[in-house]
């Protein structure tokens, strides 16, 4: 990790001399404040007047070296910055496993007074403030540390936190005055942070299998395997310590498999300790709901939701995932309405897939350059009118697709509204029907009259042509035509942080735009540098970025549980990264399922497997599962094999 002080913390070296004799230096202050910068600017400079200096990093959350869900130890020396083994906590909430915090920070301080004797130990704890528990927290530390002096700080205009408890404490208090730039980071900001630590702890990583035994923590009940995927693990030698950390990817046949960052013996394993830090549907490392039947949902104070309820919203959570260049939100959750919202990453363009539910901010609909429709049924189109009014206005042409008659709805949702009002603000569109390899398409703009399109063929199954992507279509029988789609990014361009930093260079917009001018092959453009000067695209390509075959997500709605069907589909969706595809029934339930043309998780899975996509996120569950939602994600889950479910459930 590369370490730097910053400007806030300049005058820093005031603080050196009140100092001169502690020996155990609780920084405290709450998120925001400038605890950890301090922590970090503090060091080097004790280290220099000591010879070394550690740190110890208590906050699982947020920690500024390390890995998140751990507890670890820095060291300064001979100008240098290293940090030790993590001791796994497994969580990232220090208030709730207060006692097993201090318990490693305990620990910790035993192997840092090993190496250090009587040098500095500098502690930065969690940035808890509020209640008993801080309070309860800040004690334990400072007796169980033996702290002999506390650096206050806050901000100027607020009163000290958790005033009575440190005027409580007989220790030295040194006040000092937060930086006037230090802010607290938003959470998404929180969680990126977090997971990038995580993901460059366990890469590249290895596979290895272990028997779930003399588990320790809080653990997911074992006739739950959707629970146990993705989960933070520690894995403890005798005694207690860590030996490493890794992720659960599933629990199979009853072994749990692992990725760790290097392999380990079993046998020096004594126990596996599980909390609650896990991934996100979306992929960040978050504190996971509880796997106990009570929801994560927090309502106000005096609210009282049946746990149906709550699993029912759950279930209808966005659900995100990242594929390539792009994110893509299955807007509703598992029992919304369908719609998924693609978003393309470094620059302001979507696209959606159905508009069953149209939940989304004007500022994106306004970004839509292309919606693909399956069909016309209630539940997939019922979201245009909020679509259509966000885009009132200079906002372009939008494109849509869909099964024939769709020019037809799309205009007659126009003509049923009166637009006396708009002038040349209509909405504006170009709708295309998907007929075998034919495309009928038509110019439609509210208030305005119909213009027919040449037809177009297309026998490559090609609809639509982006900057970098393609879509193709494929027509399945849902007793009526049902279109599912798959996006094909063509490549994906990555910077080489390591040759950046090799030259000094900032990342900044001048990659944007050189990551633009690869995907449009146009090699001769001059790149202007942070520096001032220009180097040819050409150049700056080879020298920095590294280019690898895009990604493919594939969106498949209603459609029956037919041979042909199921062809279609592995077909499209072979070797994707992503598959969104409808799971409407249980596998109990399947006279239903074929009743109503639609597929059951057992279709769904099949298809995934065959087609041997990496991740399978499951949608339009029936209503008959509202209070049950967690049954279908666990015939999912055991059926899916090396296929990630993703999912709320």
């Amino acid at each position: 990790m590369a370490v730097r002080q910053t400007n806030a913390c300049r005058d820093v070296g005031r603080l050196l001399s009140p100092l001169a004799g502690a020996r155990r230096i609780l920084i405290f202050g709450e998120m925001g404040v400038g605890k950890s910068t301090l922590a970090m600017a503090l060091g080097p400079l004790l280290a220099e007047r000591h010879g070394v200096c550690h740190i110890l990093s208590l906050d699982p959350g947020n920690p500024p070296f390390g890995i998140p869900g751990a507890l670890s130890r820095g060291r300064w020396r001979d100008g240098r910055f290293a940090w030790g083994p993590p001791q796994a906590l497994c969580s990232l909430d220090a208030y709730r496993f207060r006692l097993p915090l201090v318990q490693l920070a305990k620990h910790l301080l035993g192997d840092a007074e090993s190496e250090a004797g009587t040098t500095p130990i500098l502690i930065d704890p969690p940035g808890l403030i509020r209640g008993a528990g801080a309070a309860e927290l800040l004690h334990a530390l400072v007796e169980s540390l033996f702290v002999d002096t506390v650096i206050t700080l806050a901000r100027s205009d607020r009163p000290q936190p958790l005033g009575a408890a440190l005027a409580a404490l007989a220790v030295d208090i040194r006040p000092h005055p937060s930086p006037g730039a230090a802010r607290r980071p938003g959470r998404l900001e929180r969680c990126r942070q977090r997971t990038r630590l995580w993901d460059a702890w366990l890469d590249p990583g290895v596979v290895v299998a272990f028997d779930p035994v003399n588990l320790v923590g809080t653990p997911p009940p074992r006739h739950l395997p959707q629970a146990w995927q993705g989960r933070q693990v520690g894995l403890l030698a005798a005694g207690g310590a860590t030996l490493t950390m890794g992720e659960v990817l599933r629990l199979e046949a009853g072994r749990l498999i692992l990725r760790l960052p290097a392999d380990i013996s079993p046998a020096s394993v004594s126990a596996l300790l599980l909390r609650d830090a896990g991934r996100s549907a979306a992929g960040g490392l978050e504190t996971t709901a509880r796997a106990n039947g009570t929801p994560a949902w927090r309502g106000r104070a005096g609210e009282n939701r049946s746990l149906e309820g709550a699993a029912k919203d759950q279930c209808s959570r966005p659900v995100a995932v990242r594929v390539g260049n792009a994110w893509a939100t299955l807007v509703g959750g598992a029992m919304g309405d369908p719609l998924v919202h693609v978003r393309l990453r470094h620059r302001k363009e979507s696209l959606f897939f159905d508009l069953g539910n149209c939940d989304v901010p004007p500022r994106v609909v306004h970004q839509v350059k292309a919606v693909f429709l399956t069909h016309a049924h209630l539940d997939h189109i019922a979201g245009f009118i909020r679509f259509l009014r966000a885009r009132i206005g200079f906002y372009g042409r939008c494109r849509i697709f869909g099964p024939p008659t769709t020019i037809q709805r799309i205009e007659h949702f126009l003509s049923a509204i009166t637009w006396d009002r708009i002038e040349a603000n209509g909405p504006r569109f170009e709708v295309s029907e998907i007929v075998g390899d034919r495309l009928i398409s038509a110019r439609l703009q509210a208030g305005r009259s119909r213009v027919d399109l040449p037809d177009r063929r297309s026998e490559t199954g090609v609809v639509f042509i982006g900057e970098d992507y393609r879509v193709n279509a494929v027509a399945c029988d849902h007793g009526i035509p049902s279109i599912a789609y798959a996006l094909a990014f063509d490549r994906e361009i990555h910077v080489r942080k390591e040759r950046l930093k090799e030259r000094g260079w900032p990342a900044g917009p001048w990659l944007g735009h050189l990551k633009q001018c690869i995907a449009s092959d146009d090699r001769s453009a001059a790149i202007v540098l942070p520096d001032g000067t220009k180097r040819p695209a050409a150049e700056l390509a080879a020298a920095l970025t590294l280019v690898r075959p895009g990604k493919r997500l594939v969106y498949a709605a209603d459609m029956a549980d037919t041979a042909d069907n199921r062809q279609k589909l592995v077909t499209l969706a072979r070797g994707a990264h992503t598959l969104f595809c409808e799971a409407a029934f249980a596998a109990a339930d399947s006279d239903k399922a074929a009743a109503t043309q639609h597929l059951t998780t057992v279709a769904a899975v099949a298809v995934a497997r065959a087609a041997r996509v990496q991740r399978l996120v499951p949608f339009h569950f029936s209503k008959r599962y509202e209070s049950d939602p967690g049954r279908l994600f666990a015939e999912l889950r055991t059926l899916a094999g090396s296929v990630m479910i993703t999912g709320h459930g």
